[in-house]
């Protein structure tokens, strides 16, 4: 049992037309096609947002390699999904056919709702996505919204996620090697065995989240007032012209949802 070896979500340092992009511009699009998904529920939709999905990863030059290890860990949830929704189907007395229809459906709406959540983390670098985060909850933090202590905590997570799934796989092997069962047994089972490795973890993560603290403290943070960035985000033409294909793309699967139905 390994976690470290599967990364979800980290960011891959290479030079493409989707990692130039204005972190704003890629949210904004994230938004989009996220919502253009959740209101598809009929082949030709989830069709068109799967060959979205494939342009997207042809213009982010990103391997397949490296989107399906760090698709792993949602690949348990989407077969999940899948299960389900046949068992509530069959359940309501629909035929199996219709019921394999609908639970394949399903299944590929979540997938490419996850694998498009995944691309922006994976083509976007941690401070510069908490950089475009807290530009576009800025006009908020006139109601007194915390802009830039929810974006810097987005930074944060992300850049923590690759060293606590280490911490985790580190525990595991220490478990392992002094007998534990993790992988062994019933479901109940398995998960009272996580115990051992899940109250070890929550220390970890406690005293790091302590020492950052101390760290932010001993430096002069003071909040975002006042702060400068070393790399000011510049909206650029290839940032609106991103924009607005994603928007034709959008209507066009409206449209064409629409025409299905």
């Amino acid at each position: 049992m390994q976690l470290s070896a599967s990364p979800m979500g980290q960011y891959v340092p290479i030079d493409s037309p989707v990692h130039r992009l204005d972190p704003r511009a890629k949210l904004f699009m994230l938004v989009l096609l996220v919502s253009a998904v959740f209101v598809s529920d009929d082949p030709l939709s989830l069709g068109l947002c799967t060959l979205a999905f494939f342009g997207a990863m042809a213009l982010s030059r990103l391997s397949w390699r490296a989107v399906l290890r760090s698709s792993r860990p949602i690949l348990f949830l989407v077969a999940f999904t899948f299960a389900f929704n046949i068992v509530s189907e069959l359940w309501m007395g629909r035929p199996t056919a219709l019921a394999l229809v609908r639970g394949g459906l399903t299944a590929l709406r979540l997938t490419v709702l996850m694998l498009f959540a995944l691309l922006l983390p994976l083509t976007t670098a941690p401070l510069e996505l908490a950089d475009g985060l807290e530009r576009l909850l800025h006009p908020f933090a006139r109601f007194g919204f915390p802009a830039h202590e929810c974006a810097m905590m987005v930074g944060v997570a992300l850049r923590f996620i690759p060293l606590l799934m280490e911490e985790t796989d580190r525990i595991i092997r220490a478990q392992l090697s002094r007998g534990a069962r993790l992988d062994q047994g019933g479901l109940v089972r398995r998960v009272m065995a996580f115990f051992p490795v899940l109250i070890p973890l929550f220390v970890i993560v406690f005293r790091r989240a302590d020492e950052m603290a101390l760290a932010m403290e001993a430096r002069g943070y003071r909040g975002g007032e006042g702060r400068t960035r070393r790399r000011p985000l510049v909206w650029k033409t290839s940032d609106t012209r991103a924009v607005a294909l994603t928007v034709c793309a959008v209507a066009l699967l409206l449209a064409a949802r629409r025409f299905w139905l």
